[in-house]
C-alpha cells in the first residue's frame, strides 16, 4: 500500500503522541525547500523540532501556525 502524506495544522488537541512525528515548516531553507523535521518536545502552542534538511537551523521551537503535522497512513 502507497503512504499518504496527511497534514494536521489546526489539530484540537496536541500531546506528547505528537513526539516522534515528521513537521513541515512554512519556512523555506537557503536552498528553496520547505523546512522539515522530526518532533521533539510539545508545549502549549508549539513544537520542538530537530531539523533534518541539509542546509537547516539548529533545533527550535516553532508555533503550530507556522507548520503543519505530517502523519504518514498505510
Amino acid at each position: 500500500m502507497q503512504n499518504i502524506n496527511i497534514y494536521d495544522r489546526y489539530s484540537s488537541s496536541f500531546d506528547e503522541a505528537w513526539i516522534g512525528r515528521r513537521w513541515q515548516s512554512t519556512r523555506k531553507a537557503k536552498c528553496g525547500c520547505y523546512l522539515t523535521g522530526l518532533i521533539t518536545d510539545v508545549r502549549p502552542g508549539a513544537v520542538r523540532v530537530k531539523w533534518s534538511h541539509c542546509c537547516a537551523p539548529p533545533d527550535s521551537w516553532e508555533a503550530l501556525e507556522r507548520g503543519s503535522l505530517m502523519k504518514l497512513c498505510e
